[in-house]
């Protein structure tokens, strides 16, 4: 929160999903989402099925997280922040070899479920859906961060 203060920068909460929609230690507070906004920043929201719900990545579950967001903070101020994979035994034994990361007494044995890119069309039909008109998905879908980047790497 201080370095929103104290930002004359757009600030990035990259991989932080709306603990309003889902309790979960990672996720953030409406508070940290408004004061990202207020430095014309971007909440990204992640696919990463524990915080998501339980263990649930689907594109459901990512859309109701932005949603959320973007009700809050508007459209210019959420984007997407995935993680993914592509190869997912590996996860699986790097999880296995690092339990401390996602401790089973929290997580169960299962490995989290990531969201997959080709989710993204998807993502877009779900908002699309949902009233978005087209100039804020393509915002959400990667046009605030292009926005963000722009702003802070100057040449």
């Amino acid at each position: 929160m201080e370095v929103m203060q104290h930002s004359t920068a757009p600030v990035i909460l990259s991989h932080s999903n709306p603990l309003g929609v889902w309790r979960h230690y990672r996720n953030v507070r409406d508070e940290a989402m408004r004061a990202c906004a207020a430095t014309g920043g971007v909440v990204g929201i992640n696919g990463i099925g524990f915080f998501l719900g339980r263990n649930d990545a689907r594109t459901e579950s990512i859309v109701r997280h932005i949603d959320y967001a973007v009700q809050l903070v508007g459209p210019h101020h959420v984007g997407l922040g995935l993680d993914y994979v592509f190869d997912q035994q590996e996860l699986v034994d790097f999880l296995r070899s690092n339990p401390q990361l996602f401790p089973t007494e929290v997580y169960g044995n299962e490995p989290p479920r990531l969201a997959a890119p080709e989710q993204i069309p998807e993502i877009a039909a779900a908002l699309a859906r949902l009233g978005y008109p087209p100039h804020d998905v393509r915002a959400i879908l990667g046009g605030n961060h292009v926005r963000v980047a722009r702003s802070a790497w100057k040449a």
